[in-house]
């Protein structure tokens, strides 16, 4: 039976860009694992979400080594796509360094950071289990603007993530 990597990843992915932003600013950003309701939500807010799985690439007779143990095993190579959606209502200000960010600016300075701190996750500080995580990119950032019906910023990032899938 294949390990839990989707859950995994999806809580490192929680775990680095928590542990990252927040070490970078005064004051608290939230990190959610699935859309808050509007009681719920603290703002600014972050929220990942897994939006699509596959293989990506099956090895030929499905035998793989996995890990730096060189566990052979069978596997393949599965695609992971996570959306990371930010909001930030308008009368939000977080403190970074010195300056104070608000609105577009500070939506503007959380799309450069988020995209880097997934880009730069050590997995190894997160990984419960064996994963080998062999390539992740950002593919866009969108819907980037202004909700006037509720005063908030936001936008979407779009990041894909590949591991090895050792299912036995």
């Amino acid at each position: 039976m294949a390990k839990d990597y989707l859950n995994v990843i999806e809580r490192a992915l929680m775990m680095g860009i928590s542990d990252n932003i927040n070490t970078d600013v005064t004051g608290d950003i939230y990190v959610y694992g699935h859309f808050p309701t509007t009681e719920e939500v603290k703002f600014p807010a972050v929220v990942v979400q897994l939006l699509a799985t596959g293989f990506d690439e099956q090895f030929f007779g499905q035998s793989a080594t996995f890990g730096s143990a060189g566990t052979a095993g069978t596997g393949e190579v599965y695609g992971t796509a996570f959306a990371v959606h930010i909001l930030i209502d308008k009368d939000t200000e977080i403190t970074i360094g010195s300056d104070k960010y608000k609105q577009r600016r500070l939506l503007n300075w959380m799309m450069l950071n988020i995209a880097n701190y997934v880009v730069d996750i050590d997995w190894d500080v997160y990984e419960e289990e064996e994963l080998e995580v062999l390539d992740r990119s950002l593919d866009s950032w969108n819907d980037i603007g202004y909700l006037e019906e509720f005063q908030w910023y936001g936008a979407t990032a779009q990041f894909t993530i590949h591991f090895k899938n050792h299912r036995t």
